[in-house]
């Protein structure tokens, strides 16, 4: 890896002393130098990445308009994150910049707890871990309640990576499956033996639980809302694992409080951290952890190599198999057409 007079230059907002082994490793025998900054102002980052041809943004850094617009020479930006909401993705299109996310880095650790948390509010067994926490033993309504797993339809909103790593794992409960996703074809459902809802609301009337699995964006803002709430079953769970702006946090509140659903197990909350005096933290039929279902031995390393490889294809002129801009391929700015004249699909 050749620095000073390299062709190509890295950018990576994190810490300075970060040692990037595997980021490296993946960079591995290309021309190209490595700049580490953890940029303390705007006015910093700016001036780090006007002559960037890649930008690794670790921690969560957001980078907004007024840094893409400056990067004068980029062919992309690179969160270690599946969530990208933190990007200005329209401005990067706009730019002619790619962005691409960590996909897969944690495919299987979301949907474990996603499982995890369905079989919990399912089994109910948090909450019977409250009750004898309060020194009883038991609280035979509760019980009458629960229903059998095998006997129950789950809905899954978004059937990417993770939303089929939720329906292999949860098929071995004999549930019967439905999925929302209006980008997957009608073929992709079959193969993976679920129904197909024709639209979100049509799922909702049908399941007993529904776990949700996609981007937090303009479309997906505030998703799961009043009307949604009120289309679900009194009796059914909202689990969502994904991000928190996809609920209508009030709304999702006054259906638990009103019993029109009957309960929900959250990693994600509109606002993060949450606030103490957030009513969903003392619910007695919430199931709550701190957006951690990510997080794991491997999938740390994973996230790294995942923005090695990205920053490796963009650098040589590919399209990110994580891209989450498409759009960007017809309006990349006129100062790419010569860098890119080899730009393979």
């Amino acid at each position: 890896m050749v620095t000073g007079d390299a062709k190509q230059k890295v950018v990576f907002f994190g810490p300075e002393d970060d040692p990037l082994t595997y980021e490296r490793a993946e960079l591995e025998g290309l021309d190209v130098e490595i700049i580490q900054i953890n940029p303390g102002s705007e006015g910093e980052a700016i001036e780090a990445v006007k002559d960037a041809d890649v930008v690794l943004a670790h921690h969560g850094y957001a980078m907004q308009d007024s840094v893409l617009r400056e990067m004068e020479q980029g062919s992309g930006v690179i969160v270690y994150s599946h969530g990208f909401d933190h990007m200005d993705v329209d401005s990067a299109t706009e730019h002619g910049i790619m962005v691409a996310n960590g996909a897969g880095m944690c495919a299987e650790e979301v949907s474990d707890q996603a499982c995890a948390l369905l079989l919990d509010v399912a089994r109910q067994i948090t909450f019977a871990d409250r009750i004898m926490t309060e020194g009883k033993w038991a609280d035979h309504s509760m019980l009458a309640r629960r229903a059998p797993i095998d006997e129950a339809t789950l809905g899954i909103v978004g059937f990417g990576n993770i939303g089929r790593a939720v329906n292999r794992k949860m098929s071995g409960w004999r549930m019967r499956t439905v999925v929302y996703d209006p980008w997957v074809a009608p073929w992709v459902a079959k193969e993976h033996g679920v129904e197909q809802a024709h639209s979100l609301i049509e799922l909702l009337q049908q399941v007993d639980y529904v776990t949700v699995h996609v981007p937090h964006n303009k479309q997906t803002d505030k998703l799961f809302g009043e009307a949604e709430f009120k289309a679900m079953k009194s009796t059914a769970f909202f689990i969502n694992t994904c991000r928190g702006k996809v609920q209508d946090e009030a709304a999702l509140i006054a259906a638990l409080n009103s019993g029109e659903i009957a309960g929900a197990g959250l990693d994600v909350f509109e606002t993060e951290p949450t606030p103490a005096d957030n009513p969903l933290l003392s619910m007695s039929n919430v199931v709550r952890t701190p957006h951690s279902a990510g997080g794991s031995t491997r999938s740390a390393t994973l996230s790294r190599i995942r923005a090695g490889q990205n920053a490796a294809s963009m650098l040589r002129g590919e399209w990110s198999m994580a891209g989450v801009n498409p759009g960007v391929r017809d309006i990349i700015a006129p100062r790419r057409v010569a860098k890119f004249s080899g730009y393979s699909s």
